[in-house]
Order: structure tokens, then sequence, then C-alpha cells
């Protein structure tokens, strides 16, 4: 689109801004974006509550007395099923452009509409005027603003327009094609004509929206170009295709009602409200899926934008400004940081947080939610908000709330209960630790431009690289784990983690990066961040985990590094441990026999960061009680004492078999005491990481 046409639709644009302003009073004060949305809302209002007027008051005229007085049990019947129907609604969210969407929820209730008109008449129709004002409201009652009632009059207008007028038009076609009421059973000549007028009302239908979607297509163009127009299409098409492909089963419904009888009618229903329910589950499982998917993808994004500017944090806010606000479904999202820095606030036109409220977040131990319908702590009075989720930032090392994140959620048709909102605690959590990582890191850095050594940076670097590992292990009642970390250098490319996963599962992970200094640090620090994410994603299959951090790791970092990785699921309760070896040193499996049985928890795969699409199988071993498990990198083995000769992998098991009865930590300490007397006065060469797991008798 050319300048000058821009021009011309902004000015068509400005003029129905002016004009809704009329109605609806301070509309031109709200940014460019949101008014252009609201003006829509107005527009489509105003057009299409003529023709609602004229269905409703059509409806009054051909309403037949007899029908409700004669089938009153029947009537109250379907309004309850389509109130039933309308409770298993299913929805669709397309994400139109960057941190805006596009929402439509259905349900199978229009075809117990249809089914009852086609039985009854027109005079069913009351049945979904009855139910659309009861709904509109409700929902009205729990609206306070005029930006949250207004979509809801552009609603009602709009389904009052279809179920009234666009259905009569239909029905007067149907009559006059030979169609009868109630439908004649399920011959030919009757599905024909009750099709005929299905089709009628679903051409009437996208006449009638087609101004609304004409409006916002022109809307699109004004604010992002040609760029979303496809996205914006594809969601019409869905949001008026889906709800009417349940239309023609209506027929199959009246004409089973007609031929067999409420009995069989019954048996029918009972496996539409299945499949009811089941497109439900479905919508909110792919609903769930495309929102962990995104956050991921940002978070990801947001990680190496990071690196990458790191220590100019003067840069953050522009930073966040491009990742942040699409990795949620957000209205407003906002970022605080001790003592009054907003590091982020989006959309800028959005009414500030108050310092009750941040100071509210940097009081909880992590994230909270609330519904639309819950009271705030930090405010008094009314419930008027949106669904809200708040999680503080805090210190990795002293767990020191340093700042908090706000987020008011997109009222989507996806229901926003305890439920939905929990599934983004996950994300909030994520992005709150990587910005107190990169906070800390900054800080750090700050500090140290007081020193000029080289080697003073390269341990504050370290500093900040231990802060990454876990300081603390959650306790598992029959085992005992212990774990050291000793760097070579002032930074290590060696690292482990203790993940905590659902059912009271554990992931245990060591790796070594295959190079030495800052650059494997920093990639120590990148992999460790793609692994603890995917490990809560896949909490289950240690090779999706690998599999998905391997092609990010090759498609993303290009560093040319490679990384040995073991990464087990223990079971503490069934003593099983699930694992997969990307070309790690095999730990040992020490059985607690008269012998000491040794078992090499074998490489499943090659090493991550060396090839893409690699795939690894995953092993299990089972643990009985009193056997140990020796997890380690390669510098033990590789250790060398004044000889050149090495500490091989004999040695750890022959250690370990003699101290089996000792405690974890007594057997970890008894190998790299071993380990540094073998050594000697040899400087050490490489990272040693070292991790005992014990099952108790």
């Amino acid at each position: 689109m050319t300048q000058e046409q821009d021009n011309s639709l902004r000015e068509k644009y400005n003029r129905l801004s002016i004009l809704a302003e009329r109605i609806w009073p301070g509309l031109n004060s709200l940014s460019d974006q949101r008014r252009y949305v609201g003006t829509g809302e107005v527009i489509t209002f105003l057009y299409t509550l003529p023709l609602a007027i004229i269905g409703f008051i059509w409806l009054v005229f051909v309403t037949d007395i007899n029908v409700i007085t004669g089938n009153s049990i029947f009537l109250l019947f379907n309004l309850g099923l389509i109130f039933l129907f309308s409770r298993l609604s299913y929805y669709i969210i397309i994400e139109i452009r960057t941190d805006r969407y596009g929402s439509s929820q259905e349900s199978l209730s229009s075809m117990i509409q249809w089914s009852a008109v086609l039985l009854l008449g027109p005079t069913a129709l009351w049945l979904n005027i009855i139910y659309l004002l009861i709904e509109f409201l409700r929902n009205w009652r729990s609206s306070f603003s005029l930006a949250s009632r207004w979509p809801q009059l552009r609603n009602l207008s709009l389904s009052l327009t279809i179920s009234t007028f666009a259905i009569l038009v239909s029905l007067s076609l149907y009559e006059s094609i030979g169609g009868e009421f109630p439908l004649q059973g399920l011959s030919i000549s009757s599905i024909s004509f009750a099709f005929i007028a299905i089709l009628a009302q679903f051409a009437l239908e996208i006449i009638i929206l087609s101004g609304y979607f004409i409006y916002h297509l022109g809307v699109q163009k004004i604010l992002v170009g040609n760029q979303a127009i496809q996205p914006l299409a594809r969601f019409f098409l869905l949001s008026i295709g889906l709800p009417n492909l349940a239309y023609p089963f209506a027929i199959l419904l009246a004409g089973v009602y007609a031929e067999n009888g409420f009995a069989v009618y019954m048996y029918l229903l009972i496996g539409f409200l299945l499949v009811a329910y089941l497109a439900r589950q479905l919508s909110s499982s792919v609903e769930s899926s495309r929102q962990q998917s995104r956050q991921l993808e940002n978070l990801e994004k947001l990680g190496r934008a990071l690196l990458e500017v790191i220590p100019n944090t003067s840069v953050l806010p522009r930073v966040l400004e491009v990742h942040v606000p699409g990795m949620f479904p957000s209205g407003h999202i906002a970022i605080w940081i001790k003592p009054d820095t907003i590091i982020l606030d989006h959309p800028d036109d959005w009414p500030q947080i108050s310092d009750d409220t941040w100071q509210w977040i940097l009081e909880q131990p992590g994230p909270r939610s609330f519904t639309s319908n819950e009271d705030l702590p930090w405010e008094t009075g009314g419930n008027n908000h949106r669904a809200i989720l708040t999680t503080p930032i805090k210190k990795s090392d002293d767990n020191r709330a340093i700042g908090g994140i706000f987020l008011e959620l997109r009222a989507l048709t996806e229901p926003w209960d305890h439920k939905s909102l929990s599934n983004l605690y996950a994300g909030i959590q994520s992005l709150a630790d990587l910005l107190a990582s990169i906070i800390h890191q900054a800080e750090v850095y700050e500090q140290s431009l007081d020193f000029q050594s080289i080697t003073q940076e390269l341990r504050l670097a370290g500093r900040i690289q231990a802060s990454f590992l876990p300081n603390k292990f959650p306790p598992i009642d029959g085992w005992q784990l212990a774990v050291t970390l000793l760097p070579a250098h002032e930074t290590s490319g060696d690292f482990f983690d203790v993940i905590e996963l659902e059912d009271g599962r554990l992931g245990i992970l060591i790796a070594d990066v295959a190079d030495k200094g800052v650059g494997s640090a920093l990639y120590m620090a990148l992999s460790r961040t793609l692994i603890r994410t995917y490990a809560e994603e896949y909490d289950a299959d240690p090779e999706v985990v690998f599999f998905a951090v391997n092609n990010r790791l090759l498609k993303d970092a290009r560093a040319n590094l490679f990384i040995t990785t073991f990464y087990g699921i223990l079971d503490p309760s069934q003593g099983t441990l699930n694992y997969c070896n990307a070309g790690h040193n095999p730990p040992y499996l020490i059985r607690n026999s008269e012998y000491g049985t040794v078992e090499s928890l074998k490489r499943t795969g090659i090493a991550m960061g060396i090839e893409k699409n690699v795939t690894w199988s995953s092993e299990t071993a089972t643990i009985a009680p009193g056997d140990v498990i020796v997890f380690y990198t390669d510098g033990i083995p590789d250790a060398q004492d004044g000889e050149g000769n090495f500490f091989d992998d004999e040695r750890i098991i022959d250690i370990a078999r003699m101290n089996m009865d000792r405690l974890a930590n007594e057997i970890q300490t008894s190998i790299i005491s071993e380990v540094q007397n073998f050594a000697g006065n040899n400087p050490q060469t490489d990272d040693i990481t070292l991790m005992i797991l014990v099952r108790n008798k």
C-alpha cells in the first residue's frame, strides 16, 4: 500500500472515529490501535441494530402462541439443552500479529436451536433470544467500563440479527420451496429443503459479518500493512465456518425425533454431548500447547538477545519491549526493578501500576494469580479487572526480591480459571529467573569496573556461573545425594542440576562442555537454561529433551562447541532411573552385593551440538537398596600424577566399593581426596564434577 493510499485510508477511518465518538465519548483520547478497535465496535453495532430490530419485530408477528402452549415442556427442555451445550463450548484463538489475537467461542447449541425450529417453526427462535439476553445481562453486570461493554453490545446486536433476521429469511425460503413444520422425517426432499435453508442462513451470515471483517481488514492495513491480512482472513473464515458445521446435524436430530420419537432422540443427544465435551477438551489442550510453545520460543529469543547486550543494561527496556509482550496473551505487562525503575510497561497508554501493588508482589514467595471475579489484595472495593498474574523477581544467590512482574491477561474466549492460569506459572517464573540472572550479571560487571585485573573479572564471572548451580537439593526420603564441582580455572564448562518434576520425580543432570574459558562458561549457561526449560516441558521423556535442546543449540548458538550430557529421571518410589547419555562418561551403578557388581550406564547417543535431528534412545536402570551410582566428568579419570599416569575409571570403582556402607558425602570426599593425593602438586587441568547417589538400605 502506497503512502498516499495509507493516508487516504487513515482519513476515512478517522472520520468514522469522529462519528463513533458521538456515541462513545472519549474514544478519540485512546491510542490509535484501541481507538480503531473501539470504532469498529460502535460502527458494527449501528449497522446491525436496525436488522436486529426488524428481525425481532418479524419474530413477534410470526410467533404462534399455540406452539408455545402446546409444546411448553419440549421448549423448556430445549432451552436447557442450549444452556448445557453452551457450557461445553469450544474455542479457537489465532495470533493475528505479534501480541494481537483473534478469538471465537462456539458450541453445538446452534444445532439444538435449528432442530427445534425444524420441528416447531419460527416460534422456537425465542429459545436462542432468551439465552442471548440472559448471557448479555450476566456479562453486562460484571463489566464496569465502556471498553468492555461495547464488545458485548456489538456481540448482542450481531447475534440477534443472525438469530432473527437471517434465520427468518432462510425459513421463508424454506417454506416457499415446500418445506414443512415439523420436518417430515429424513426423506430426501425434507433433508434437501432444510439444507437449502441452512445454506441460505449461512450466506446471509457472511453478508452481515462482512462489514465487520472489511472494517478490521482496513485497520490491519493501517497498523501493520499487509503482513497480517492472511491470518485475519483465516480467522474470519474459521469463526464463521466452524459453528455452521454443526447445522446439518440439526436436520438429523429433528428427523430422528420426527420418525423415532423421544427415546432415540435422547440417545443421539447423549452422543452429541460427548462430542461437545471432547471438542472443548481438545480446544483447551491446543491452546495450552500453543501458549507454552510461544513462551519457550520467546524465552529463548530473549535469552540470546540479552547475552548480546550484557553488561549494557541501558538497552534492556528496548530488548524486553521486542520479546516479552508476545510471550503471553497479555493485555498489559509491566516489569519493575527496585527502587523505582520500570523497565517495561506495555502498552504505554495503560494506567501505571501502583506502588502498593509492587510492594505486595515483592512480599510473595512466588507466582500468584487472580481470576476476574476475585478481589485484589492490594485494592479495596470491587473486582473490576481482567485475570491477573504476578511474580516477584528474586536474586538466585540469596532469594531476595529485587523487582516484580505484573501481567493482566486478555479476555479471550478461553476461560481464565485457576487451572489455566497455573499453566502460565512456569513461563512467568522462567522470565523472572532470567531477568534476575541478567540483572545480577550486570551488577557484578559494574562492580568489576573498579578492578583492572582480567583475573579478577574472570573470578567474578566464575561466581556468576556458580550462582546458576543449585546450592541445595530437595529432600528425597530413603535416598542420599552429594555433589561437588571443582573448576580448573575461574570459570567452568562443567555443570550439574537437580530438577524437581511432578509426582515427586527428580531430573538428575551432569554435563561437560568440550572447551574451557569464558566461551565454554557462556555455552554452559545457555545449555543449562535450555535443558531445564525443556526438562520441565517434557518431564517424562529424556530423549525428547535432548532432541529439542540439540536442535535449538545448533540453530541458535553457532558456537562450534559440543556438550556431553547425562540426564536421568529418578522415580524414588519405584527405584528407577530413566536416562539418556549423550556421549558422557558412563556413570557406574555399583550393586550392594557380595561381589559389588558394577553396571555401566552406557552412552545412548552422541554428544549434543554436533549434528541436527540426531535422536537418542533411553534406558532404565533399577536401583536396589544399598546401591550406589557414581556420576562424574572426565576431570577425574584424566587427572595425572608426576609421571603422566592417569587416574583411571577402575580407581573410582574401587574407592566406591570400599566405602559402600558410608554416607554419600563421605563416598564423595573419599574419591576427591584420592584424586588430589594422586595428582600431588600437578596443576588441575580440567574441571572436576562428582555426584554420588545412594539408595538407603
